[in-house]
């Protein structure tokens, strides 16, 4: 079995075509798939994702990108706190902070991010971060909390150091399609410092196909592209490397598989 755990499945590069999507998943082995929200009106949407699509399961959170749009924290979080009750919801995400596109919010990125953990705390749920050139404020955010949240860090791209550091605080890693790229040699070098136990496959659908299907939408179904690669560059088989991570993938996010 593979699990998918990182596939925005509401975004409109999929359009209508979900149900082929994930059927074909299906079809190369993909029975998990877990679909994060960027944005409060993707709510609804993955709600009925989950309850349409054995095997989706759902995450409810708000992205960095989107925190200008927020204009009462408390009430966001409070509406959060109440759909995360229900089936299939397995935690908070995507959550975390972007420093690459806009460093001038920086100090609302802080303040939604930092309510979002405290949410996923209080709630013993688990969290899907983003962190793109935000490594240092992402640190701060933790240091600064009584207790943290389990989680994931996906699609990672941050500092070997910074690596060490999530890794010692327990969280998992997940890297995408770009690992494959011919350019991402830094970027492999970080894979192979990630422990086994500590490991989780993703795609980021519909972004970071991998190579050899770059320029065209990214989609479940390639995990196992990325999941083969990772586990020739690790010197494992494929098979060994599926079973590891989908059982990662199981403890982190409780699913019953």
């Amino acid at each position: 079995m593979i699990v998918d755990t990182h596939c925005h499945l509401t975004d409109g590069k999929f359009g209508t075509e979900v149900t082929e999507v994930v059927e074909r998943a299906k079809t190369n082995g993909v029975e998990k798939i877990i679909v994060p929200a960027s944005r409060p009106r993707d709510w609804e949407r993955i709600v009925e994702l989950t309850q349409k699509h054995v095997g989706v399961y759902g995450m409810l959170g708000v992205h960095p990108e989107e925190v200008d749009k927020i204009s009462d924290l408390r009430f966001l979080i409070s509406e959060l706190r109440g759909k995360l009750r229900q089936e299939k919801i397995v935690g908070i995400g995507e959550i975390g902070m972007d420093g690459y596109w806009n460093r001038k919010n920086l100090v609302k990125q802080v303040e939604v991010f930092g309510a979002q953990m405290q949410l996923a705390v209080d709630l013993e749920v688990p969290v899907a971060i983003h962190s793109r050139n935000s490594g240092t404020e992402i640190r701060q955010v933790m240091e600064s909390m009584e207790k943290l949240p389990r989680g994931q860090f996906h699609c990672f791209g941050e500092s070997e150091e910074f690596l060490e550091y999530v890794l010692g605080k327990g969280f998992y890693v997940s890297f995408c399609g770009n690992v494959t790229y011919k350019s991402a040699d830094s970027l492999r070098e970080l894979v192979k410092k990630v422990p086994l136990k500590s490991l989780l496959l993703e795609t980021d659908s519909p972004y970071l196909s991998p190579e050899g299907k770059r320029g065209t939408r990214n989609e479940p179904e390639n995990v196992r592209i990325i999941g083969e690669f990772i586990a020739n560059l690790l010197g494992i088989q494929s098979e060994e490397l599926f079973e590891i991570t989908s059982r990662n993938a199981r403890e982190l996010y409780l699913m019953i598989c």
